[in-house]
């Protein structure tokens, strides 16, 4: 359920559900996730609906609240990397990744494959053993 990503020459379009409906019709609001659960909860609760809800001062300023924390990125790109080189490991093994031969297999993805100078910025060079590795960020 990704995103579409087509490239032009001048920019990067992304292809999804709501940036079409956004296309169609840009005057209309298009809640994210985390907003539309909480409106739904809400119009529930009190039996008004979207319009009502939206115009009551108390309620537009919760779901305010709940569009902005539905923005922020579920988790960092540190994150993000560790975790696609720990999936690297396991689909490598076909075990857990607290496993000894997955670790041993993580150990040579992160310091043959990716010696140092291949490791995003964001990251840094610290060397990070696998068993760290798998510590902080497995899920």
């Amino acid at each position: 359920m990704g995103n579409n990503i087509y490239e032009n020459d001048q920019k990067i379009t992304v292809v999804s559900k709501k940036s079409n409906k956004i296309s169609v019709d840009n005057t209309k609001h298009y809640p994210n996730q985390d907003e539309a659960s909480l409106l739904r909860k809400i119009m529930s609760e009190t039996g008004l609906n979207e319009s009502e809800v939206r115009s009551n001062k108390y309620y537009n300023i919760i779901l305010s609240d709940a569009q902005k924390l539905g923005e922020k990125p579920k988790r960092s790109a540190t994150t993000k990397w560790y975790q696609n080189r720990i999936k690297e490991a396991c689909k490598e093994t076909g075990l857990v990744p607290q496993h000894p031969k997955t670790l041993k297999v993580l150990d040579e993805i992160l310091y043959n494959k990716y010696n140092g100078w291949w490791i995003p910025w964001y990251i840094g060079r610290n060397k990070m053993t696998a068993k760290t590795v798998v510590r902080d960020y497995a899920k």
